[in-house]
């Protein structure tokens, strides 16, 4: 068990560059969803850089669940159930709509074709996340308000469908929030109570699928330890940021995504034949 659990970390074509990016990974997994209630976009690109397609997608997710909960414990007292229930019903859709378009690129081509296909949809998707916050401030409202529960279903199922293919969305989320003129003290618990639930759900399909199985869910135990440190020292940065220092922390995890998504899109094996 614990050999296969290593094996996906130690077994890439450049050991030195691929283990220390997927220890990075975990361990911002874990202080992005404390800090900021999110993070795949960077999280995502950077582990499919590390381990590839179909292990870097397997071993985020349990490592979500794994960051989420104590980020939920963190947050247990922020919850505004009026916007919760309605993202909770749309995780239901989108993780089932997102397992369709997963079990979609499964049968894309031969292995290496579906690796790429992945790497793809992953770089991409962040990238757009990285460009979504970057224009925050020009798509605010001019004046505070609720969003409306269909439109908060609306931005839940598009989370969850972007989750489910590429364990990124949540910058939709904090996009959407920002856009409403919502304080982070007042959208950050609802929106990791919703991504640890989805995040639970969509081990399904990664399951069904093939993609997630005993190895690699046992690597994803090995890096836990890393997430749940990131939890903590996230948790005491949440407490100290200001709104101002709040986004300007974001941006450079957006850097950090978009650097990981632009590598991610030029092609693992191309950068790391590099080295």
């Amino acid at each position: 068990m614990f050999e296969a659990a290593i094996e996906p970390l130690l077994s890439q074509p450049v050991t030195w560059l691929c283990l220390p990016l997927a220890l990075i990974a975990a361990f911002l997994l874990g202080f992005a969803r404390s800090a900021f209630g999110a993070g795949g976009f960077v999280v995502s690109p950077l582990m499919v850089l590390a381990l590839g397609g179909a292990d870097g997608l397997a071993v985020v997710a349990p490592l979500m669940v794994f960051a989420g909960g104590v980020s939920c414990a963190q947050h247990r007292k922020g919850i505004e159930h009026r916007t919760l229930v309605p993202l909770l019903v749309s995780a239901i859709i989108g993780t089932a709509l997102g397992g369709v378009i997963l079990w979609l690129l499964m049968r894309s081509g031969e292995e290496a074709d579906v690796h790429r296909h992945l790497e793809l949809v992953v770089g991409a998707l962040s990238l757009a996340y990285v460009a979504l916050v970057m224009m925050r401030k020009k798509i605010k409202a001019k004046q505070p308000h609720d969003p409306t529960t269909f439109h908060l279903f609306l931005a839940g199922g598009g989370v969850s469908l972007s989750q489910t293919v590429a364990n990124s969305g949540s910058p939709i989320l904090t996009i959407f929030f920002n856009y409403h003129g919502w304080a982070k003290e007042r959208f950050v618990a609802s929106q990791a109570w919703f991504l640890e639930a989805q995040n639970t759900a969509k081990l399904v399909p990664f399951i069904w699928l093939g993609i997630l199985h005993l190895g690699n869910f046992g690597t994803s135990v090995l890096l836990a330890p890393l997430a749940i440190l990131g939890n903590w020292l996230g948790k005491k940065a949440f407490a100290r940021f200001s709104e101002k220092t709040f986004f300007r922390a974001f941006v450079v995890l957006l850097v950090a995504g978009f650097l990981a998504s632009v590598l991610l899109i030029y092609g693992r094996m191309k950068l790391l034949g590099l080295f």
